[in-house]
């Protein structure tokens, strides 16, 4: 996006100024976002699979959610996909990759039946 103080020379993503109506535009848009139901998705096979085959399997299904949401956000080029960025990528990745070593850490010490 050209910036008219810059001589029309592009202006860096984070240094944009935020629209308050873009972003609510966004916002309606959400239902047509493939991440979104994708993440989603993964959340509802996660609890499916809690409750059909245990808790344990459940929680490395959701931390092998994470896992594939870090590799995705890590491979991906900015801003990528909206519903695992959420900050900086880096910052993304670590974040998504300790929760999936925590889950997967929690599903490995929990009690089975």
């Amino acid at each position: 996006m050209a910036h008219p103080r810059t001589g029309g020379t592009p202006v860096p993503p984070e240094q944009r100024a935020l629209d308050p109506r873009a972003i609510a535009r966004a916002s309606l848009h959400a239902s047509r976002n493939a991440s979104l139901w994708w993440t989603s998705a993964g959340v509802v096979v996660s609890m499916v699979v809690a409750l059909v085959a245990g808790t344990q399997v459940g929680a490395w299904t959701l931390a092998a959610l994470a896992a594939a949401c870090a590799v995705v956000r890590a491979a991906l080029p900015s801003p990528g996909p909206v519903a695992i960025a959420a900050r900086a990528k880096p910052l993304d990745v670590a974040v998504l990759t300790f929760f999936a070593l925590a889950l997967a850490a929690l599903g490995a010490i929990l009690p089975t039946a």
